[in-house]
């Protein structure tokens, strides 16, 4: 088996809440977000996961794609 990783979720019902947490609701509520591999506008609807990046928060939309590149970012791959 291959290294492990720990992986925090947040259920939906608690995710405007997080997002008021870390200061970036309004600005995902606005379209002011952006996805951090394919540009689209982030919303509550598509956003796929947040991870922290360089002392930062990046954030990445729920596309296949994006997430997987996501998932390589956060590991430094």
């Amino acid at each position: 088996m291959g290294e492990k990783h720990e992986i925090r979720a947040v259920h939906e019902n608690n995710l405007e809440e997080m997002l008021k947490e870390l200061g970036i609701f309004d600005d995902v509520r606005e379209g002011r977000v952006k996805c951090r591999f394919c540009g689209k506008k982030i919303t509550l609807e598509n956003l796929g996961c947040l991870y922290p990046k360089n002392n930062d928060i990046s954030i990445c939309c729920s596309d296949s794609k994006c997430f997987v590149q996501a998932i390589q970012d956060s590991r430094g791959a």
